[in-house]
């Protein structure tokens, strides 16, 4: 038990400079306002105060811009709005990233019709264009966002250690439901204000505290064999969740 602690406090260490992650896809919003009129919304993760990546919208054949696009720095991110004509429609038309395939960034996709129907659309490295559909379900929606959010977890090795500390901890049985629960609520709350703008904290100290949180969950763990319980044994479930 010891050494597996131990191994669990050196991975801690590690985790901010070689493991640390940070998912901020570029968005694009599409919002239809005409039969053939689009409101465009594009959002691009910045490196900085004044670079951004290398990241651009081609719409299908036969958009044409009818406003130039108006960009703003915020938190280090560009935002660009301007509005597209595209006769017919964009059903059927092919949408894609340019420079996508040069990162390891993905790019969510949200088109808004004038019915209230959305398609939501998760663009990657691999994949960065996809034709749009005539309608969309809500099934696609929800299968897009939790495969994110799969892949967002599963990506970083601070989550997972931060969650095998938690199970070490609770030594299992409904504590652990209801940990692993509060975490999971948790993380998709502060990861949901982080991407759409609304919490904005630099890299750095969130790097810090996320091993912070793994070395004192582990010394709780420590304390609590020596038979010294503490707030982290007596109730996991109220410890906030690691963001990256």
């Amino acid at each position: 038990m010891k050494g597996a602690l131990l191994v669990l406090v050196s991975l801690a260490g590690m985790a901010p400079g070689v493991f640390a992650h940070e998912v901020r896809p570029a968005y694009l919003e599409l919002r239809q306002i005409g039969p053939d009129t689009y409101d465009v919304l594009w959002k691009v993760p910045g490196r900085g105060e004044t670079l951004r990546l290398g990241l651009y919208v081609d719409l299908p054949v036969g958009c044409t811009k009818v406003t130039e696009p108006q960009a703003s720095m915020i938190h280090s991110a560009v935002t660009e709005r301007w509005t597209v004509n595209c006769a017919g429609g964009l059903s059927g038309g092919t949408i894609h990233i340019a420079g996508l395939r040069a990162t390891m960034t993905d790019a969510l996709v949200r088109l808004e019709r004038r019915d209230g129907s959305t398609q939501l659309t998760r663009l990657t490295p691999s994949t960065p264009s996809f034709v749009v559909a005539a309608a969309a379900g809500a099934l696609g929606v929800a299968r897009t966002y939790t495969v994110l959010g799969v892949e967002h977890i599963l990506s970083g090795i601070d989550h997972l250690l931060f969650v095998l500390a938690l199970i070490i901890i609770t030594c299992g049985g409904w504590k652990l439901v209801k940990t692993v629960t509060a975490f999971t609520v948790s993380h998709s709350l502060t990861l949901s204000l982080a991407a759409l703008g609304y919490v904005h904290v630099p890299q750095p100290p969130v790097e810090a505290v996320i091993a912070l949180s793994i070395v004192f969950v582990a010394a709780e763990i420590v304390r609590e064999r020596r038979g010294h319980r503490g707030i982290t044994a007596r109730a996991p479930w109220i410890w906030p969740s690691p963001s990256g």
